[in-house]
């Protein structure tokens, strides 16, 4: 049995999976390592984003506690100091259970929105959340 709080290692070979078919991410791996997995990175290849980043890869970490059923994708942009990211936490209860956030190098507080997903499984959430990622907030926040 999984102790409470601690990643699930079935869940997280799904997710894998996941990272592994979307066409922007390159390579992924566990972090901080194949023994203690405690979450998931993938790489993005700069040029397959809009707008194209680089040179330095842009990676997205994929943390995920099954036992509370929280998470927390995060996609960070090295090149231009850009993040963003979904988590499903207590740390904003007015936003609901699950909210988006951002934030430009020049913010000075990340921007926080109420994020809501009909799907319900992890891998289903995480296909959902890099869909939005890369088709719509990328564009949408990293235009000039």
């Amino acid at each position: 049995m999984t102790p409470p709080g601690s990643p699930n290692p079935a869940v997280y070979r799904e997710l894998r999976d996941v990272l592994r078919r979307q066409p922007e991410i390159t390579e992924t791996w566990y972090a901080p390592d194949a023994v203690q997995r405690r979450y998931l990175v993938g790489s993005v290849a700069p040029a397959r984003v809009e707008s194209p980043t680089g040179p330095d890869a842009p990676q997205i970490a994929v943390r995920w506690l099954s036992t509370r059923d929280e998470f927390r994708i995060d996609y960070t942009d090295p090149n231009t100091g850009f993040h963003c990211g979904w988590h499903r936490d207590d740390d904003h209860p007015g936003l609901g259970a699950t909210h988006f956030q951002y934030k430009h190098p020049e913010d000075e507080e990340p921007t926080y929105e109420e994020a809501d997903f009909a799907a319900t499984t992890p891998p289903k959430l995480l296909w959902a959340c890099l869909d939005d990622l890369f088709s719509v907030r990328l564009p949408q926040l990293t235009t000039e």
